[in-house]
């Protein structure tokens, strides 16, 4: 994928930025996405929805999960060959991904917070094979 690199003045890169964070998106995905509805004829894939649905799912998951235990994260592939949506899964996933921790690092994500396990004395956060573990604290189970 071509990249392209944009000076801007710091009041423009502040305004872009409060639009992007009211989307709860970065500033590169917004900008992205101003440039797709200008210029682009094609379908892309709305992050900020699926972000959304995946914090609703989270919500019903048991204590711990992991991103792939999400059905909208996990169903990312059928959902671009059904729309013909141009962008690989693996893309897609890493987009979904930055965007959930982000969405939980703030708060916006209520009751799910990153897991924790304590390693040598000290709290570190909680991984299984690679991926980051997340967990539900409304619920009592176990995953």
């Amino acid at each position: 994928m071509p990249r392209v690199n944009l000076s801007l003045s710091q009041e423009l890169f502040d305004r872009i930025e409060k639009e992007a964070k009211k989307e709860n998106v970065t500033v590169n995905y917004y900008v992205c996405e101003m440039l797709e509805e200008q210029f682009g004829k094609r379908t892309t894939y709305d992050y900020s929805v699926a972000v959304g649905e995946m914090i609703k799912e989270s919500r019903k998951m048991e204590k711990e999960f992991t991103l792939s235990d999400l059905p909208t994260f996990s169903d990312v592939d059928a959902v671009l060959k059904e729309y013909k949506i141009k962008e690989s899964p693996a893309q897609v996933r890493a987009r979904l991904g930055k965007m959930f921790n982000e969405a939980v690092r703030k708060g916006v994500a209520k009751d799910v917070k990153r897991a924790t396990v304590v390693k040598d004395g000290k709290e570190q956060l909680k991984f299984y094979c690679r991926a980051a573990v997340y967990e539900n604290k409304l619920s009592k189970g176990k995953k």
